[in-house]
């Protein structure tokens, strides 16, 4: 039989109590301590996110990266743009200069870091047996990995080169499902790229801006005075592209033409979806045979599209009163004008953008030298990956 000593269950409830009661004493010390240690202590968490993302992560696989984008702006609240911005620039794949579709991924982060999403558009035949070359694939695939949106549109190699151009005024026909009426477009170059953020900040109160305005005179056409605009930047609403070309005098005169027919209706719709065939109905309609000649850099033909451009929104201007344009000039310009000994500097806050340098670029000891310019504007993890991105484009072949 066991006996029971009460005495001794008295003195284990005692202790018990009084164990609680320090248990519950040190929580409440504690708590006061973090309390006071909290309130004296600043922490930087995107720094310690930085230092942990730099410590541990590795670049062996360049697509299993989560890429974070270095902040631009010093604002503790984030910024909500009710409507998204977007860099639209395109790049034939028949070209013989390499550096247009390499830079495409930097070009689109450089955006990015400005607060812009970036659609690419590739045009030429891709019909053509093995015309997406390794190094064209690996271009598309780190672009897909930065986030851009690429869209392809097929043409006649003869006309790759005219459309990768041209094609940035026909914006307002991109697809819904990637842009939407209210949402931003400026046109942009995959060789020219935006450094300083605030000069790609629309201003209040306007329906848009044109960079570097003042840069290219003027010129005569169907019996009027045009300024020349540039096509380097010009920002538009997506639904401001497409009604320009909607109420232009080329689709007035192509609707009152006598052999408009079923198919011709459809491309000037405003529901077109964009095509070869939508442009180059316009296209023919204000330049006739200069558009299917073959195009040389620097003659008439490589103009059509700053022409058409200027006149298209010259003429939306003079009809709508109140739609109002910023027209701003440029800063200084990182140039590929200059020697590679130029780029070899360890600040860029002087400079604006950047017009890179092509296909030398690729070169071990000016690519090192392009590593400022990256570091300038990226964070480590993005560096690292495009530097192994250039490693992976080096060992490519060129053709398979």
């Amino acid at each position: 039989m066991t006996v029971i000593n009460p005495l001794t269950g008295k003195n284990q409830t005692t202790v018990s109590s009084r164990m609680k009661s320090l248990f519950l004493a040190l929580c409440f010390a504690l708590l006061i301590a973090s309390s006071v240690l909290y309130k004296s202590t600043t922490i930087n968490w995107n720094t310690v996110h930085t230092y942990l993302s730099n410590r541990w992560m590795s670049v062996p696989k360049p697509f299993e990266l989560n890429i974070t984008f270095t902040s631009t702006t010093t604002s503790k609240s984030p910024i909500i743009n009710t409507n998204r911005r977007f860099a639209l620039f395109a790049c034939s794949i028949h070209s013989s200069v390499e550096a247009y579709t390499f830079y495409t991924p930097i070009t689109a982060s450089s955006w990015k870091r400005v607060g812009y999403e970036t659609i690419v558009i590739f045009v030429g035949d891709f019909n053509m047996p093995n015309i997406l070359s390794a190094r064209l694939n690996l271009s598309r695939a780190y672009l897909k990995h930065v986030g851009a949106h690429i869209i392809d549109v097929q043409c006649n190699s003869s006309y790759a080169v005219k459309l990768s151009q041209i094609i940035r005024i026909f914006g307002g026909f991109l697809p819904d499902s990637i842009i939407h009426d209210d949402d931003d477009i400026i046109t942009a170059d995959s060789d020219l790229m935006p450094l300083r953020a605030r000069d790609y900040k629309p201003t209040d109160g306007t329906g848009g801006f044109i960079f570097n305005a003042f840069c290219c005179g003027s010129f005569q056409r169907r019996g009027k005075s045009y300024r020349m605009f540039p096509m380097g930047h010009i920002y538009l609403k997506k639904k401001t592209w497409r009604a320009m070309i909607i109420e232009s005098i080329q689709r007035s005169e192509l609707l009152l033409a006598n052999n408009t027919d079923d198919s011709t209706q459809a491309l000037l719709s405003e529901n077109a979806s964009l095509s070869f065939d939508v442009i180059s109905i316009y296209l023919r309609q204000e330049f006739k045979e200069l558009y299917d000649s073959k195009m040389v850099k620097g003659d008439a033909g490589w103009y059509m599209d700053q022409i058409l451009c200027s006149m298209l929104l010259t003429d939306y201007r003079d009809k709508h009163k109140d739609f109002t344009v910023s027209e701003r000039g440029r800063g200084n310009r990182l140039d590929r004008a200059n020697d590679i000994n130029y780029w070899n500097r360890r600040s860029f806050h002087q400079f604006g953008d950047a017009h890179l340098i092509h296909d030398s670029i690729l070169q071990e000891h000016n690519w090192k030298i392009f590593n400022k310019l990256l570091e300038f504007l990226f964070n480590k993890t993005l560096v690292n990956l495009f530097n192994d991105y250039h490693r992976q484009y080096m060992i490519t072949d060129k053709t398979f």
